[in-house]
Parts: structure tokens; C-alpha cells; sequence
């Protein structure tokens, strides 16, 4: 396999877990404001209308991090040192 279809194939795999986080994501939108973690009525829609819905993806967003880090496999460590360094770059 040459390194360009191991680009491919790399981006492909990447995008169908995306696609698959998107789904869960989706479904803990509800989840989240139904929770009681989150002040529905303190909401303003006109003096701060995006700190709600940006506290809401940060959320969403470190949850289902979780689900690819690997914890509790030998691959944690490289996965969280890897990924800490391709952050740096994007």
C-alpha cells in the first residue's frame, strides 16, 4: 500500500467515526438541557445568546473524546501523546 492510499484510507476511517460521533452528539444535545445541569430559564437570547450553546458542545464535545482515547488499553499513552501533538498542528 502506498502512502497516498494510506492517506486515503486514514481519512476515510477518520471520517466514519465522525460521522458515527455526530449521530451520539446529536442525540445528547436533548440530554444536556433536559439534565438539570444547565439553567434554562437564566438563558438570555439577547445579552449572551451563545454562552449556553458553547458550554453545552464543550461538553459534548470532551464526552465523546472519551470514547477514542483509549483508557484502559496499552494504547492510551500513545494515543493522548500523539493526539496532544497533532493538536498542536491543526
Amino acid at each position: 500500500m502506498t502512502t497516498q492510499e494510506k492517506k486515503e484510507k486514514i481519512k476515510s476511517l477518520v471520517e466514519d467515526m465522525m460521522n458515527e460521533s455526530y449521530q451520539a452528539m446529536i442525540k445528547k444535545i436533548d440530554k444536556a438541557i433536559n439534565s438539570g445541569a444547565v439553567d434554562i430559564d437564566d438563558w438570555n437570547e439577547n445579552t449572551s445568546p451563545m454562552i449556553l450553546p458553547k458550554t453545552i458542545i464543550t461538553a459534548i464535545l470532551k464526552n465523546e473524546a472519551t470514547q477514542y482515547d483509549c483508557k484502559g488499553t496499552s494504547f492510551h499513552k500513545q494515543v493522548k501523546k500523539d493526539s496532544e501533538n497533532i493538536l498542536l498542528f491543526i
